[in-house]
């Protein structure tokens, strides 16, 4: 059956690491892709305005499924879906982490509709790269948006045992994934990359047997359980590559995902 959707996840999977990709072999791809009616998909943990400029000069049809599933925005610009953090869960979720002994130190950072919200002390190159739109607050509790997301990183700790704690408090409420760069994103319990895709496989008439989608970390687990064709990186962790189809040939380093896409088009 032809493949009329293809899904990407960006950090550690279609980006080396580096955060580059080969731009004129891409383009060439995407290209022959909308020629052939085929939708590209980037299916990212990241702020949607992140997402936009990473393919920034790309000419073509991109469609974004952001903020780990959040955020569904079509090529033309059209919200087709998104789910927020409410305001007093988000303060719950921030009281908790800052006042469990084994949560604390944490660096974060809000993702909301208008923007990304830091604290000062927050402010690095690493977090400046992958936040647009960033404004630094004094008090991260008196922002006023719409956050799809909160960005938790402890320097020097494993996020995914911080997960458990998270998701254990917060059962049924929040949901804590493990992201790019040892990051940990807390969602709504609902939102994750598979629903996302679901949007935009009702709203182009697409089945799981019709889509492909590439991932490297645990955000992208229900992405890649949800697709015929699922791709696990090379260099993604055991437990990813065992929940997809096949693995790349190649890591993010040498274009696998690329060179997978060439055989998929």
């Amino acid at each position: 059956m032809k493949i009329a959707m293809i899904a990407t996840d960006l950090d550690g999977t279609f980006l080396d690491d580096q955060h580059q990709f080969d731009r004129p072999r891409f383009q060439a791809q995407l290209d022959r892709m909308n020629q052939q009616g085929q939708h590209f998909v980037v299916a990212s943990g990241n702020q949607l305005q992140h997402c936009i400029d990473v393919f920034d000069g790309v000419q073509g049809e991109l469609t974004y499924v952001a903020e780990n599933g959040g955020l569904v925005m079509t090529s033309e610009g059209h919200i087709l879906h998104e789910s927020v953090i409410e305001h007093p869960l988000l303060l719950e979720l921030l009281e908790f982490v800052a006042t469990h002994p084994a949560l604390t130190g944490a660096n974060l950072s809000l993702s909301g509709k208008r923007g990304a919200y830091i604290r000062p002390e927050d402010d690095t190159p690493t977090v400046r790269y992958f936040l647009s739109n960033m404004q630094i607050v004094d008090d991260i509790t008196a922002v006023d948006d719409h956050i799809y997301k909160v960005n938790f990183n402890w320097p020097g700790t494993a996020a995914e045992t911080n997960a458990a704690l998270i998701n254990q408090h917060f059962n049924g409420r929040l949901r804590a994934t493990v992201s790019g760069g040892n990051g940990l994103d807390v969602i709504p319990p609902h939102v994750n990359k598979a629903a996302g895709l679901a949007y935009l496989q009702r709203h182009w008439q697409i089945t799981p047997a019709q889509t492909a989608v590439f991932g490297d970390n645990s955000n992208d687990l229900e992405m890649l359980n949800a697709a015929t064709y699922s791709y696990a990186m090379q260099n993604a962790k055991p437990h990813v590559q065992s929940a997809a189809h096949a693995v790349t040939v190649a890591d993010n380093n040498h274009a696998g995902v690329l060179a997978t896409i060439d055989a998929l088009i």
